[in-house]
């Protein structure tokens, strides 16, 4: 079983590291994190006193292993009166726990995005859904606006189900919309650059048909390879590229980070050239 250091690295990897734009067809969110939410998403809200290791004290807490899964236990059985009660928040917790490692793959996957309206009776707090299916695992991530910005979301809350689960759709209680997912942009905060780490058939073909049109515009002919490479540059820096960015080598060297997306630039280079001279 992993520690909960483990645990919460790997979360921090993933939400703290990188910034995540999420677009559908009516909006874009940007969804940012700091590592003060992960003790929120572990479940560790559910221990000791109310909200005791959320925040500042439950990051510290878990870096320097004064919680642990045996003080989880120990809290557990402290804090709560009788095996049944005590069972559910276990299973809860450890809900949690055990799929938190997948929060990679709920953006780089052909997940659901909800419009979620809150009510009194709603199941947690939150303005949008994210759902992915993993496996029998059916993962819950809620996204909180920003008080003071516009567009800008927060990870509030993390949960999952499973197909078993006679309760599995209690989830989607009060949910009054879906969204299809376009694409998920990734930023890494500190270097500021993009990948495109999904992206829907229908988006790709979209994008396909506009390239093909701004090839035949400027007399190249649109060969399916590339198309396909050109595809590729677009999902590897995170963005939509014009022919005179395209074409322009000194700043695509620039964009890239290791040497073989210089031989991918290299490479669209050397085919557009060919496909310039068979156009003409």
């Amino acid at each position: 079983m992993e520690s909960l250091v483990e645990i919460f690295q790997k979360a921090k990897e993933v939400l703290c590291k990188y910034d995540y734009y999420i677009y559908t067809s009516k909006r874009v969110l940007r969804v940012t994190n700091s590592e003060l939410k992960i003790p929120h998403l572990m479940g560790l809200q559910y221990i000791g006193r109310p909200n005791q290791y959320s925040g500042d004290y439950g990051v510290y807490a878990i870096k320097k292993k004064r919680i642990t899964h045996d003080s989880i236990a120990k809290l557990v059985k402290k804090y709560y009166r009788g095996e049944e009660k005590q069972r559910i928040m276990f299973e809860m917790i450890y809900r949690k726990l055990n799929n938190l490692h997948l929060l990679e793959e709920m953006f780089r996957s052909h997940s659901i995005l909800y419009l979620y309206k809150k009510t009194e009776k709603s199941a947690f707090f939150c303005d949008y859904l994210l759902v992915c299916t993993s496996g029998k695992a059916i993962l819950h991530l809620g996204l909180l606006e920003a008080v003071d910005k516009k567009d800008v979301y927060h990870c509030n809350s993390f949960m999952a189900t499973y197909q078993t689960d006679r309760e599995r759709d209690m989830y989607f209680c009060n949910l009054t919309q879906s969204y299809d997912i376009n694409k998920i942009v990734r930023e890494d905060k500190d270097t500021k650059r993009r990948e495109t780490v999904y992206q829907s058939a229908e988006s790709r073909e979209r994008e396909k048909n506009g390239i093909r049109k701004m090839l035949l515009l400027n007399g190249i002919e649109p060969q399916e390879k590339l198309l396909s490479e050109i595809i590729k540059i677009n999902m590897k820096f995170g963005k939509y590229h014009l022919l005179q960015e395209l074409t322009d080598l000194p700043t695509m060297l620039a964009k890239c980070g290791d040497d073989g997306e210089k031989v991918l630039v290299n490479s669209l280079m050397m085919r557009l050239e060919e496909s310039t001279k068979t156009g003409s």
